[in-house]
């Protein structure tokens, strides 16, 4: 079309009307059909095909990338394994080197198991089995065990770094924390992977007014100081099997499918997630999450109401944040900005008769640490006199020395209320026990005269779940899968077993399969489908699944077929010992 450059098409047909005696065609009809619409709608179809081809074949090189990345990266942690476990056991009269290397095969073995649990998650989301649990959890929890997964790494790279909260009033919610974890888990440790040794990573958690009546509104900002990604990048970040073709970062494993993982979770929490970097500057990860809030246990404040506390931390921010937080439990803070001044302050309120009851410091502080300021501070002040040290990184180290010089207690940063309110009642107005550790809660319990079935396949994880069991009193029978585990049942006596810990992947009958059988014999069905004499006592007994799988589909798939309970694996202790009191 001249007058407005449209491309039209049209179809001409001519049909031969008469002809001469000579046979030739003297007249035709002439027809001519607009076929525009035909025409683009093909055009439409072919770029459609020709796009959908190109993307499969981006994604045919994108999985064989992944394929031969994966090769190596579960090579090399497998290879680690193996040649620590030789060294090992050259060295067995070394303990100190036997250390060294079970640490280092731990190390390896987790990083395995994570690629592992990557390509599962990214097979769940393909087929849309990816589920969300429900339940109660609280927030410091979550961050806590977080920084505790991350600090090693950070650690190790020498990277700072800094951790805080705003207006965080609401820490009981409702939700799923595992996958809540995971989301936190992979965006951290790309930052930690992708930020230089002294450079650093930071994590802010804030609560946002909430638009949805009984939900709390929860923003997560993650940055580094980083490699940072390029805009092209930054546009795929979020799609399966991605990694940066980039030379700075070549050496770093991982599937590629973390951040696909990411997004498909905060999605199904109804979140939002948001990238901004700038290459060779760092990148900033926002995530905004709604979850149920739920109530607390309330603590009487009243013992802490108007008593003076002093924080000492280099960073201004902190400071206000942890004075924000002990104004809300009645507290009358003051903060200075460093070790040498947090002396001084001390010094002049012990001298006007105004003292602190309390004494918060930063562990790392430039010129004068927290555990120097701590030791001088302890010649100033009675023995009475609570001195706190609060950090982000894990204190382990330099816990003994700083015991040494008076200090009382450790609060890890980012402060919440909760945990404040914990320690600084524990130490001013109240003498609450410390928490048992692992080996405590098991000498603690008392399983004497009760015998339990512990059906596993695995003769490793059963060794160690025989070992740990039988550190309770437990008297423990082992069936090596599931078909052994319903012989011996149908051929004790009623009551003989009063608990069973069931796997679930395991040859000849899986543990779903195990847990269906025992059930069916209560109603005199054998596990070969034969008639049997009713069984009315394994209607009842207690099957709780032990397995790696401990995700929402994963724990209704048991119940589903009579499980009473769900632990996962690798075995937590104190987990355990409450399943056993809960179901003997």
């Amino acid at each position: 079309d001249q007058e407005t450059g449209e491309v039209k098409w049209n179809q001409a047909s001519m049909i031969p009307l008469q002809r001469n005696n000579a046979g030739v065609v003297t007249s035709v009809l002439l027809s001519v059909q607009d076929v525009t619409d035909v025409k683009e709608r093909e055009i439409a179809q072919h770029n459609a095909l020709q796009d959908a081809f190109n993307e499969a074949e981006r994604a045919s090189r994108a999985k064989t990338d992944f394929l031969n990345s994966m090769s190596h990266d579960i090579r090399t942690p497998m290879n680690s394994i193996m040649g620590l476990t030789a060294i090992a056991s050259m060295y067995v009269n070394d303990p100190e080197r036997v250390k060294d290397c079970l640490t280092k095969i731990t190390t390896s073995s987790r990083h395995l198991l994570g690629l592992i649990n990557e390509v599962l998650d990214m097979a769940k989301i393909e087929s849309g089995n990816l589920g969300l649990s429900e339940e109660d959890f609280d927030l410091p929890e979550t961050v806590e065990s977080l920084l505790s997964i991350m600090t090693p790494q950070i650690n190790d790279k020498k990277l700072n770094l800094k951790v805080e909260i705003a207006d965080i009033k609401h820490e009981h919610v409702v939700g799923d924390p595992m996958r809540l974890q995971q989301v936190f888990v992979n965006i951290m440790g790309n930052s930690v992977k992708f930020t230089p040794e002294g450079g650093t990573v930071s994590l802010r958690i804030k609560e946002l007014p909430s638009r949805v009546k009984g939900s709390g509104c929860y923003e997560f900002t993650f940055s580094d100081t980083g490699c940072g990604m390029s805009e092209d990048f930054v546009k795929t970040v979020f799609e399966p099997f991605t990694r940066a073709n980039d030379s700075r970062v070549t050496k770093v494993e991982g599937t590629g499918l973390g951040m696909s993982i990411v997004r498909s979770v905060v999605n199904l929490m109804n979140g939002t997630i948001d990238v901004k970097s700038k290459l060779g500057e760092g990148t900033t990860f926002t995530v905004t999450v709604y979850m149920k809030l739920r109530e607390g246990d309330e603590h009487d404040l009243t013992p802490l109401e108007g008593l003076r506390v002093l924080v000492a931390d280099d960073e201004e921010t902190a400071c206000e944040s942890a004075c924000e937080v002990l104004r809300s439990i009645g507290m009358e803070p003051d903060y200075v900005m460093s070790g040498d001044d947090a002396v001084a302050a001390v010094r002049d309120a012990e001298k006007n008769g105004r003292s602190y009851v309390a004494i918060i410091l930063d562990w790392k502080m430039p010129g004068k640490s927290g555990i120097e300021a701590a030791r001088e501070i302890r010649e100033i002040v009675s023995e009475d006199m609570p001195i706190i040290i609060l950090s982000a990184y894990d204190w382990t180290a330099v816990e003994q020395e700083a015991r040494s010089v008076g200090v009382d207690a450790f609060i890890a940063k980012p402060l919440f209320r909760s945990r404040l309110v914990h320690v600084m009642k524990g130490l001013i107005a109240s003498d609450e026990p410390e928490p048992a550790s692992e080996y405590e809660v098991l000498q603690q319990s008392d399983f004497s005269g009760h015998r339990i079935l512990l059906t596993e396949d695995n003769s490793i994880a059963a060794a160690i779940a025989l070992d740990i069991m039988g550190m309770t009193g437990l008297e423990v029978d082992h069936a090596e899968n599931g078909r052994v585990a319903v012989d011996m049942l149908l051929n004790a006596e009623p009551g003989y077993y009063e608990l069973v810990f069931m796997d679930i992947q395991m040859p000849v009958m899986n543990g779903y399969e195990a847990a269906a059988a025992i059930r069916a014999a209560a109603e005199g069905k054998g596990p070969d489908g034969e008639a049997i004499d009713p069984r009315p006592d394994l209607g009842t007994i207690p099957v709780v699944a032990l397995t790696a799988d401990a995700f929402a589909d994963d724990v209704a798939r048991a119940r589903a077929v009579g499980m009473n309970a769900h632990m996962s694996k690798p075995m937590e202790i104190e987990l355990l010992v409450k399943t056993l009191k809960e179901w003997l």
